[in-house]
């Protein structure tokens, strides 16, 4: 046969972007078999098909964008045998390549595809048999071939023959690409897994995987460092703390039982948290997400209590005022005088109200100056001080408050001068009151004592909304203890305060 069945050089030229073809040469690149040292299962392919053709050379070339590599090569001269590639200029594959069909050349310097091809001189390659390497994805990657350096008239036998042996070879190809696929894809699941696994530990929300015997098999850092160490393992009801109406245990097994995710707030009376949670469960396992929201809890409750203080402040207003004006003008001696005094209670007033703002919107730190608590109680204070009468004593060591807890320890002031100007110490002429502080290691203790004005007559028969804002302030804003007594002489009030609350 002459020439055949390869198609003419005009079909080929015009599909000559095959070769270049980006998939075909990533899927060239990815299936590891460039540049690969020589393999025997390849070696015995090119053997039988020289022993069985009766040709000189056999060749396992695989086509790159520029060259063409010799997986497999037999009776190659040097020093081709030696680089096991060529270029281009000395490729009769790539017409495989490009046509994706069997090539056969009975005189290559008689054909018009590949008479100027360098291999005639220099590789002596006369007649040329080529069939094409496909993978799994239809792109065709190379050619098994055989090669005569005389001129030699295929036969359909020869061509079978060595279809039957390409068969084998491609498909040792397609599995090396299978392989390689598999290898590449489990690399990146592990890679996955590895920046999962670096996201989940370096979070600051808990996160546990859950079984559906509601055993823990997974527990990140922050979980161990909210809920204790040694968590896998643990049946889950052992795990998570007590809930009012043990709402974690149900939210997990609510999520199990419907396949659906569940979320909740959640109050733990053992931790004195609220936790924030989320259950979803997927296959066989549940992954509980959860973080502590006690900070946003707080915020939420002062600012409905800040609220509440200040319609109870605007309603008060007025009267604050009137009295102000009745205490003012009795101490006074002309308007003059009184003006003087009665503007410096009201900017004191004002100032207590811009102490207090900050808590009012979500820009805490803005304009913030350092204040000082012997400053902040004379702030305060100063609009209740009688004119010419010393009735207020402040001592302590300096103490300067934090952005967060000059509103707190402002908004206890406050009350109790308030409390002090309607009903204690500050509301005779006789009354004092003394304001003095201690640091003790990491605690400070502050005393509020009255002497000398009417008898409170024991507690409150029930605590009122002062003294609800009070205790706020102190035993939940500020995280220390509140000790308050009814003496005879006025109010003694203790309060125990963390400096590192005091700080924030």
């Amino acid at each position: 046969m002459s020439n055949w069945p390869g198609p003419g050089a005009e079909s080929l030229d015009s599909d000559v972007d095959r070769v270049g073809d980006r998939g075909r040469l990533k899927v060239l690149d990815d299936s590891g078999l460039l540049d690969s040292e020589a393999e025997e299962i390849f070696d015995r392919g090119v053997r039988l098909a020289t022993k069985l053709l009766g040709t000189k050379v056999a060749l396992l070339s695989l086509v790159d964008e520029n060259r063409q590599f010799f997986k497999a090569a037999e009776g190659l001269p040097s020093p081709y045998s030696e680089r096991r590639e060529t270029p281009l200029s000395h490729s009769f594959c790539q017409h495989v390549v490009r046509s994706g069909e069997v090539l056969a050349i009975a005189d290559a310097r008689m054909h018009p595809l590949v008479a100027e091809n360098a291999a005639i001189q220099d590789l002596n390659v006369i007649a040329y048999l080529g069939v094409p390497i496909v993978a799994p994805d239809g792109h065709v990657l190379g050619s098994f071939c055989a090669i005569d350096g005389e001129p030699r008239q295929w036969s359909g036998d020869d061509v079978e023959t060595l279809r039957a042996i390409a068969a084998g070879v491609e498909s040792e190809v397609r599995l090396r690409i299978e392989a390689e696929r598999r290898r590449r894809l489990q690399e990146k699941a592990d890679a996955d897994r590895a920046r999962l696994a670096l996201v989940l530990e370096s979070t600051a929300d808990g996160v546990l995987s859950i079984g559906r015997d509601l055993t823990v098999n997974y527990a990140n850092r922050s979980a161990g460092g909210m809920l204790g160490e040694g968590l896998v393992g643990r049946h889950v009801r052992d795990v998570l703390p007590n809930a009012e109406g043990v709402a974690f245990n149900a939210l997990v097994e609510d999520a199990f039982a419907t396949g659906e995710a569940r979320e909740a707030e959640i109050f733990c009376p053992s931790l004195g948290r609220w936790i924030e949670a989320r259950a979803a469960s997927q296959g066989g396992e549940l992954s509980l997400f959860f973080r502590d929201v006690t900070a946003r809890h707080r915020a939420q409750e002062s600012r409905q209590l800040l609220t509440r203080e200040l319609h109870h402040r605007i309603k008060n207003l007025f009267a604050i005022v009137r009295g102000m004006i009745s205490m003012t003008a009795r101490g006074a001696t002309d308007p003059a005088e009184m003006a003087r005094a009665l503007q410096g209670r009201l900017i004191s007033l004002s100032r207590a109200h811009d102490l207090i703002r900050p808590a009012m919107s979500d820009d805490d730190g803005a304009n913030y100056q350092d204040i000082f608590l012997a400053d902040l109680v004379t702030m305060l204070v100063e609009p209740y001080r009688k004119p010419g009468i010393e009735n207020l004593a402040i001592e302590g060591p300096a103490l300067r408050l934090g952005v967060n807890s000059t509103t707190h320890v402002a908004l206890l002031v406050h009350e109790l001068t308030t409390n002090a100007s309607k009903y204690g110490a500050l509301s005779e002429p006789g009354g004092r009151l003394s304001v003095g502080w201690t640091m003790d290691g990491e605690t400070l203790d502050l005393a509020w004592v009255e002497t000398g004005g009417p008898d409170p007559e024991g507690p409150p028969p029930r605590p009122g909304f002062g003294s609800q804002l009070i205790a706020l302030c102190v035993e939940t804003q500020l995280e220390g203890e509140l000790m308050l007594n009814w003496l005879p002489t006025g109010l003694d009030l203790r309060a125990k305060i963390p400096l590192r609350a005091i700080a924030r």
